[in-house]
């Protein structure tokens, strides 16, 4: 048998195989008989057809530098596919075909064993330093001759041979001294160190006493190997020693060791370090105290004393100047110049302060400055100005008909000081110039021991009186001191005739009006039931029946004869029948017929209302019809007063309500009314109290009363009831007032205005309801958990529904509520005009002042005068003129604001919040200079009075008042009062937003500005605004402004939130160039977490920044100026917790230092502000690194980052800078003004986390998703 190959055959790998096996079989017979087996196996005979190969082609190995020859480095290792076991086809031999050379010696470098492939160094010593890598190729060649070749890649590895150098010989760094032991945290000078080695373990220290100052510092090692100089102990530039700086020596060693025992890997450098003087020593006082005793009659301009204080801070050179204290000196009887001498500016008075603690300040010229203080105390020596009075309000009671008798005994007071001789024993006598029927009927005698040796009055009666006659007596009784010289001073006795029951009752009736309040009086005393008599303490004697049976709506008592009405009596009229019984006189069954008048009066006539109060007469006396004197009836003083009301009102009688009378003050007496009038709807306070004060003489005199105020002001006299801030309250009771006088009495609403000591526009301790702050307009108001919210008609966009716009043309003038009294005030508007005069606002005095009142001459006036803003005000004690010459004047068709802020002192006016201002800022530290004279004024009031109190209308665009003679008022200057003719808008004091709406009274003046709005209307774009925005406009051009929420051209596209999740934060590039001088931040955001960022701002090296952000749930926005040191500013919104779930509008407006934080609106307790323009003005912002929503990340490794102050699981939206639109991923990535350039962890829309998911309530309750919380309701 044979058999032949039909193809080649291979026995090597890869392909080949070196046995083939397979099975022979045979069959007889042509293939049809018995078959047999055979295995075959072949076995192939290599033949050298392979070459070895490398299969990795090149190899890698290192070796450490600076070993010995004969280190291994590494194996290399050929492959070859033939047959090991045949000759030596695969036998292989390695060499080293391309070695590299040792310059020096020509050797190679390494060497290779032949049999195994160990490459190994044939030299010593390498050095990474010189060559840090080797290749080289070696062979491997096979019995046949057949070669392969690979390449070894040979890395020095580095061993710690070099030595370290410092990059520089000497570093120089400048830092400011440190404040007192408070040290910084930041590093003061890095420091880079060049060594060849690739590891090295740098260790940094400051070498021990290597030269001045080296104990105050130390080094440390950053992560990227190089070192930073930190300061350990404190650095004074006022110790001699310090001011010129230090210099010492720094070391490094490059083992991780920090001695220097290896010289060979250790460093030197020199450190200078150069100290800048701060303002960190308060001035000394040579004395700080000193006490001098002073007589109370002393001169004003008096010399006291003189304070010296010295400072250390600039070499001696800073400049100390002097102030007193004002809270040690409320009434600023004290004055101290700027060499530190202390004279009296203004009368002192024992009586009131016997001893002052004045506290001196002295303060130096750092920025920021500091403040050392001094007490100076004054002891004031009594003189004799006080005359003697009665001790007491002496009132006693004579009865009628009883013979002369010893009517009383009278003591006397002085508040002069007993110790000096100043007051008893006291001299007594009857006024010589009493009236002829007191001489005739009282006596005055002296007795010198009485009282223990003080002396006193005994007063006696001469005759017997008559009650029916006269009621009092009033004795003047004259007193004398014991002083030298002596006071002498006069005080009125009154003796009251008691009254005897010598007169038998007639029949009688009376007339009782009832003002139930709401409808919701409760049981009430409504009067006395009335009968003739001319006694009137006989009420003992006498008993009170109903005629018939018992009204049920009213009760008796039958002793006092006191008729009350129960609750839930309705309006309409009762006529009441009763009889009267006299024991004295046994008279039964006399006839008294009362009949009441019930009327619900509404709250809105209680808030509307205006008020008076008179002088001189009682509440009964101002309802009375019956003259006991004259035993005749007359009409009363009401109901004239109601006549005239509606007269000067030109309304119906019916229409006017005076609904209150309440007696103030006893003796002499004061009473306050009330009244309110309505065409429909009811007349607002302002106009009834303007229009009886233009009429107050002709009331006066047609009514009968003296009017000494108009609008009940509680406020209006100052330090009267506060020494402060005093705001009135309307304290309105459901107990009604009960004026009970013979034929007629009047139960009015008990009201009272109650001076709080607080400026109310700013207290937010109270809760905030719809009662207190309604929505005006028609607006709906909501009470929520989460606080109030107002649902407004178009057109008033004010947060409480307010019209914040109003127009004038020249010749009119709208009347609004008087300016609160506030301690330190802020009022605010912007105005829009093309004429060059105006007067914008007034609020004071609108008639001449009556002869015998307290004068209030206080008043605020701003006015355009040839195009700029001229303020006028005064408190009552001179008048304060500021004006403010801007670049351009203000009547240039186009909107500006108005900034006024006025303290008990000290008063700015700021034009456009000084965006004109010219500001400079150095680098180099230097102090920033900013020129403000186009745009802010300021001035101090004329002493002493503190406080703006007016109670007249506000008039806004001119002024209606009569003509009158300003020395009337003692005024230095006077408005000139023409008309303006423009828009006004944004009128804002203290936080509160005036609604322009309906005025009280008011004349050629109309809600809204047609002269913009016509221009707004004209433009395609600007005309559809109206739906989603505010058009913006001028007299020459108009834009949309979106509302929150809102975005593109015409503001229909609404704008899609995101949600801020763990971790996320949004980076931006602006494609604008942010303004240096102003910022403004415009966003939404919804959250339930208590802290986070949501906006910032800053430059390159975050020290120049502003942050918005959310701190302990409240609102915060905080941002410093200074990129050399931190001088960090903050304003919040303490009063209002934003954690609350709920969509809020938050905006930041800074100018230069000055910013205003507002939320929703930002009214009231939703506002903060500072405002003024100290220090460095500009914010540099760095438009690629420094714009980031949500936090800001800061990255720990290549893709590892933490964000730190992580606003998370919140919403933003609508983000605006400089009102311009910034973009939110992942709905939107860039607009026109910005791209977002990093975006982590967001999503799109703001969704809640589902927390009713596995809450189950108990029935019937059901879970109520809140957005991120829930409730069972």
């Amino acid at each position: 048998m044979a058999g032949f190959r039909i193809s080649p055959l291979d026995r090597d790998q890869p392909n080949g195989r070196p046995q083939w096996r397979f099975t022979v079989f045979a069959q007889d017979e042509g293939g049809e008989g018995l078959v047999g087996y055979a295995d075959v196996q072949v076995n192939l005979k290599d033949i050298n057809d392979n070459a070895p190969i490398f299969p990795q082609g090149v190899y890698f190995g290192n070796v450490t530098e600076n070993g010995t020859a004969g280190m291994v480095v590494m194996t290399m290792t050929a492959v070859d596919y033939d047959d090991p076991n045949e000759g030596t086809n695969a036998k292989l031999i390695y060499s080293i075909e391309k070695n590299v050379i040792e310059e020096e010696t020509g050797s190679p470098i390494f060497e290779i064993e032949a049999d195994t492939g160990v490459i190994k160094t044939a030299v010593c010593c390498l050095d990474r330093e010189r060559t840090p890598d080797y290749s080289i190729q070696v062979v491997a060649m096979d019995g046949g001759g057949l070669k392969g070749t690979g390449t070894a890649s040979i890395r020095v590895k580095d061993i710690n041979d070099m030595p370290p150098q410092f990059t520089k010989d000497e570093w120089f760094t400048e830092v400011d001294e440190t404040d007192g032991t408070n040290l910084p945290e930041m590093p003061i000078l890095t420091v880079t160190v060049h060594d060849e080695d690739e590891t090295n373990k740098f260790q940094y220290k400051v070498i021990d006493n290597s030269g001045y100052g080296a104990d105050k510092f130390t080094m440390v090692r950053n992560n990227d190997g190089t070192g930073s100089l930190k300061i350990v102990q404190p650095l004074d530039y006022e110790d001699p020693l310090q001011s010129n700086g230090f210099r010492f020596r720094i070391q490094v060693n490059d083992k991780g060791e920090d001695n220097d025992n290896d010289k060979y890997h250790v460093a030197y450098s020199w450190v200078v370090v150069k100290l800048r003087d701060i303002n960190d020593n308060k001035p000394q006082f040579e004395r700080p105290n000193i006490e001098v005793s002073v007589y109370e009659n002393a001169d004003v301009g008096k010399t006291l004393e003189t304070f010296k204080a010295t400072d250390p801070d600039q070499g001696g050179k800073s400049k100390v100047s002097y102030a007193i204290d004002r809270s040690s000196d409320r009434q600023r009887q004290f004055s101290i110049n700027q060499e530190g001498t202390v004279t009296i500016q203004r009368n002192l008075d024992r009586e009131v302060t016997p001893r002052h603690q004045v506290k001196i300040l002295a303060i130096d010229d750092g920025i920021p400055p500091k403040t050392a203080t001094a007490t100076l105390t004054v002891i004031v020596q009594d003189i004799n100005d006080n005359p003697p009075k009665f001790l007491k309000d002496y009132r006693p009671v004579l009865p009628e008909h009883v013979p002369p008798r010893k009517v009383v005994e009278i003591l006397a007071t002085d508040d002069d000081d007993r110790s000096k001789s100043n007051g008893p024993p006291f001299q007594f006598r009857l006024d010589p110039g009493a009236d002829d029927i007191i001489r005739a009927s009282f006596k005055v005698e002296q007795d010198q021991k009485g009282a223990n040796g003080d002396g006193m009055a005994i007063v006696s009666s001469l005759r017997s009186f008559d009650r029916e006659q006269q009621k009092e007596y009033l004795i003047p009784i004259v007193i004398k001191d014991h002083g030298n010289p002596a006071m002498t001073g006069t005080s009125t006795l009154t003796v009251v005739i008691g009254d005897v029951n010598d007169n038998k009752m007639q029949p009688g009736s009376k007339d009782i009006f009832v003002y139930n309040y709401l409808g919701q009086a409760p049981d009430t005393q409504i009067g006395r039931v009335y009968v003739y008599d001319l006694d009137d303490w006989d009420l003992p004697d006498k008993k009170f029946h109903w005629e018939s049976q018992e009204h049920p709506r009213f009760k008796l008592d039958e002793d006092t004869g006191m008729i009350t009405m129960r609750q839930g009596t309705r309006d309409g009229r009762y006529h009441l029948r009763f009889k009267v019984y006299d024991r004295k006189h046994t008279q039964a069954d006399v006839p008294a017929n009362v009949t009441v008048t019930v009327r619900e009066i509404p709250h809105d006539a209680v808030t509307n209302s205006g008020s008076i109060r008179i002088a001189g007469i009682t509440d009964e006396d101002f309802i009375r019809v019956w003259n006991y004197r004259t035993q005749s009836l007359s009409r009363s003083k009401a109901d004239r007063f109601k006549d005239k009301l509606a007269d000067l009102l030109n309304i119906d009688r019916e229409n006017v309500d005076v609904f209150s009378v309440q007696l103030r003050r006893k003796h002499p007496p004061l009473t306050d009314v009330r009244f309110s009038a309505h065409g429909s709807p009811y007349y607002k306070p302002v106009r009834l109290n303007g229009i009886v004060l233009m009429h107050r003489e002709e009331i006066e005199k047609d009514v009968g009363v003296n009017i000494t105020m108009v609008g009940i002001d509680e406020c209006l006299y100052e330090n009267q009831m506060c020494e402060g801030s005093c705001t009135n309250t309307l304290d309105i009771s459901s107990l009604p007032y009960m004026v009970n006088a013979n034929k007629t009495s009047l139960v009015g609403v008990r009201v009272d205005v109650l001076a709080e000591c607080t400026c109310g526009a700013r207290n937010f301790s109270k809760a905030e309801s719809c009662r207190s702050s309604p929505c005006h307009n028609g607006g709906r108001c909501m009470e929520t958990r989460y606080g109030l919210s107002c649902s407004c008609p178009t057109g008033y966009t004010g947060p409480r529904c307010q019209q914040t716009t109003r127009s004038f043309r020249g010749n009119g003038w709208a009347w609004y509520p008087p300016l609160a009294m506030c301690d330190d005030s802020h009022l605010s508007f912007e105005f829009i005009t093309r004429k060059s005069d105006g007067l914008l606002l007034y609020n004071g005095p609108i008639v001449p002042p009556e002869r015998d009142e307290m004068l209030v001459s206080d008043f605020i006036s701003v006015e355009l005068e040839r195009g700029f803003p001229r303020l006028l005000i005064d408190f009552g004690s001179g008048t304060l003129e500021l004006r403010v010459k801007t670049k351009k004047s203000l009547d240039d068709g186009e909107w500006h604001r108005l900034d006024i802020f006025w303290d008990t002192e000290n008063v700015r006016m700021v034009v456009d919040y000084c965006k004109s201002a010219e500001v400079s800022e150095m680098e180099d530290g230097s102090p920033p200079e900013f020129d403000d004279s186009s745009c802010q004024a300021r001035g101090i009031i004329p002493p002493f009075n503190e406080y703006l109190n007016v109670n007249a209308p506000l008039q806004i665009g001119g002024f209606y008042r009569e003509q009158f003679d300003p020395t009337h008022y003692r005024w230095n200057y006077m408005p000139m009062g023409k008309g303006f003719d423009g828009c006004i808008k944004n009128l804002v004091h203290n936080s509160k937003l005036y609604d322009l709406a309906h005025p009280g009274l008011s004349r050629n003046s109309v809600a809204g500005c047609p002269q913009t709005e016509e221009v707004c209307s004209q433009s395609e774009q600007t005309s559809r605004c109206w739906e989603h925005g505010n058009c913006v406009g001028s007299f020459t051009e108009a834009r949309c402004q979106c509302r929150p929420g809102w975005t593109g051209p015409a503001c229909n596209i609404p704008t899609i939130p995101t949600t801020f999740k763990q971790q996320s934060y949004v980076k931006y590039a602006l494609s604008f160039e942010p303004d240096r001088f102003s910022t403004q931040i415009q966003l939404r955001f919804r959250t339930r977490e208590q802290h986070g960022e949501l906006f910032r701002v800053s430059d390159q090296h975050n020290r120049e920044y502003g942050i918005l952000e959310i701190k302990d749930a409240r609102l915060r926005f905080r941002y410093n100026l200074n990129s050399l040191r931190t001088e960090e500013k903050d304003i919040w919104l303490n009063a209002i917790a934003v954690d609350d779930g709920q969509w809020h509008v938050v905006r930041v407006n800074r100018h230069g230092s000055a910013a205003t934080l507002e939320l929703d609106g930002g009214e009231g307790r939703r506002y903060n502000e500072t405002f003024t323009f100290d220090g460095h003005q500009w914010l540099l912002v760095d438009k690629q690194e420094g714009v980031y929503a949500g936090g800001k990340a800061e990255y720990t490794g290549v893709r590892t980052f933490e964000v730190y102050a992580d606003y998370q699981k919140s919403c933003l939206d609508d983000i605006r800078l400089e009102g311009k639109h910034l973009p939110l991923p992942p709905a939107m990535n860039g607009t026109q003004w910005g791209q977002a350039t990093m975006a982590r962890n967001l999503e799109r829309n703001c969704p809640s986390n589902k927390p009713c998911a596995n809450v189950i309530c108990p029935d019937p309750f059901e879970c109520v998703d809140l957005w991120n919380e829930y409730e069972c309701t």
